[in-house]
């Protein structure tokens, strides 16, 4: 008996620390609450300049173990631009919040990690999302259940519900999708992942045609963090393996199996980085256009440059905004080249470099090809002096190189003829005369050459020098001979005194 008495004296020790912690986090959860609200309207500011939204709270009710919340985002009464709701429309999600330490609906799925709060969220039925609830017969089209730490780091799972709806020639088929993100509490490190399976959408164009989008196997991961600069920095990786457009029930474009794979990083000064593009096919009606790659790396691009860019530039953005429908478009071009000529020097400080390597686009009858290194230096001071361009004297080494294969251009060119209407003989017969006719002008022009049924160019230059298919010369000569950057040869040529 004695032990069991010390049982039950255990069980109601512990319930009781238990109810008294989970009504000191409730305490603590409203007492943290418009901090929160502020903090999130901040993030919007910062990130959403343009879109001219506000959050708030209402009917906070909080009970032993757990809380009610309405989070209601409308637009901000003290924007001046276009804001992204209409005055009086609200977006409202509804919130149950079971109190930490161990929140009981974190216990339903066997999860024991200590927090602070455990949160439900729904969407709610408001006149701005009505077309929403129309499609999903009146469920919340988003579900979401998160986990709150201590230090207020989030990890979420947000579930969108499939959808079917058909309504007056529009209709939405969507097989739902799941979210899993895990985010700090300053959006320092995010981490994303979502998949879904596929969606479909068809509706009426401007002429009065059937359309519809399709899209399947559409996954996208992401993994930043905010680096030293105060640059979110890290990995993302997007995926789609079918994107097709309809009209009328036939087929207009494909797209297959593209792929996205990009990668940030940094050094002690500057930001890398490195982007990757793949497309296994493009189909336009019913023809096969084939298949490209593109992989785009830089490096040295000093990272105090960009933030102080960044920043500024959001200020300037932030000021356009303020003044509403009263913008001068010649005012704001005139600006925003100021900004940039303004920042140019800080960017270049670590000697950039762009490399495409390579843009490549490739069919049955063969493989065309692009590459480019570009190193961008500081412009000397003495460099002002010479009249050119900012951009220009920036340019410490170029090398460009184009490889165009005549088959696959005419195969190109004879598709697209017979989308135009002519029949195959003669799609093809004027795509040969269209690629000769290219060929010809460039060799006349000395822009290109040819050989092995190849239309080649190079072109390099540094020091003031260029070298164009193996012929040097000086920039201004160059200049000179295609009309590029207008009035700069007669600058160099024009006697002393004139």
């Amino acid at each position: 008996m004695k032990k069991s008495a010390v049982a039950v004296a255990v069980i109601v020790v512990l319930g009781a620390a238990w109810t008294g912690a989970s009504w000191y986090t409730g305490k603590l959860i409203e007492q943290r609450m418009t901090t929160e609200v502020e903090n999130v309207n901040s993030q919007i500011n910062n990130y959403f300049p343009k879109a001219g939204l506000k959050l708030s709270y209402e009917d906070y009710n909080r009970h032993l173990f757990s809380t009610d919340v309405r989070y209601i985002l409308q637009n901000d009464p003290t924007f001046k631009g276009e804001p992204s709701l209409k005055a009086g429309e609200q977006i409202v999600l509804k919130e149950t919040i079971t109190h930490g330490p161990f929140p009981l609906a974190q216990l339903k799925n066997f999860n024991f990690v200590p927090s602070m709060a455990s949160v439900h969220t729904e969407l709610e039925n408001t006149p701005a999302v009505k077309a929403l609830f129309d499609a999903t017969k009146g469920k919340s089209l988003v579900d979401a259940d998160t986990r709150i730490a201590y230090n207020g780091d989030t990890q979420s799972k947000i579930t969108l519900i499939p959808v079917d709806y058909a309504k007056d020639k529009i209709s939405v088929k969507f097989d739902g999708a799941v979210i899993n993100a895990d985010v700090a509490k300053d959006l320092s490190t995010l981490k994303l992942d979502m998949n879904s399976d596929n969606v479909a959408i068809s509706a009426p164009n401007e002429m009065g045609q059937q359309e519809q989008i399709t899209l399947q196997g559409f996954t996208m991961e992401s993994d930043s963090h905010r680096g030293k600069f105060d640059l979110n920095i890290g990995s993302q990786k997007m995926n789609a393996k079918h994107l097709s457009v309809s009209v009328d029930g036939k087929e207009s474009a494909v797209l297959d199996g593209f792929k996205l794979d990009a990668n940030m990083g940094e050094d002690d000064k500057n930001l890398n980085g490195v982007l990757s593009y793949t497309l296994d096919a493009l189909k336009i009606s019913g023809k096969d256009f084939g298949q490209g790659a593109l992989t785009l790396k830089f490096n040295g691009v000093d990272g105090k440059g960009l933030k102080a860019f960044a920043s500024q530039y959001n200020d300037f953005i932030n000021r356009q905004l303020a003044q509403g429908d009263d913008v001068d478009p010649d005012v704001y071009q005139q600006e925003l080249a100021a900004l940039i000529e303004k920042n140019m020097p800080a960017l270049l400080t670590g000697n950039p470099t762009l490399n495409i390597q390579p843009l490549s686009w490739k069919t049955a009858q063969g493989e065309s090809q692009f590459s480019l290194d570009l190193n961008l230096a500081n412009p000397q001071p003495q460099a002002e002096a010479t009249g050119e361009p900012l951009m220009l004297q920036s340019i410490k080494k170029l090398d460009a190189k184009l490889a165009i294969s005549m088959p696959m251009a005419t195969q190109l060119a004879s598709q697209a003829a017979e989308l135009e209407g002519y029949n195959a003989e003669e799609a093809k017969r004027l795509a040969g005369q269209q690629v000769q006719g290219i060929s010809a002008m460039g060799q006349m022009f000395k822009l290109t050459t040819q050989k092995d049924n190849v239309i080649s160019s190079s072109f390099s230059y540094a020091d003031g020098q260029v070298d164009l298919n193996g012929t040097k010369m000086p920039l201004a000569q160059f200049v000179g001979l295609f009309g590029i950057l207008g009035g700069m040869q007669d600058q160099s040529a024009a006697p002393a005194g004139n």
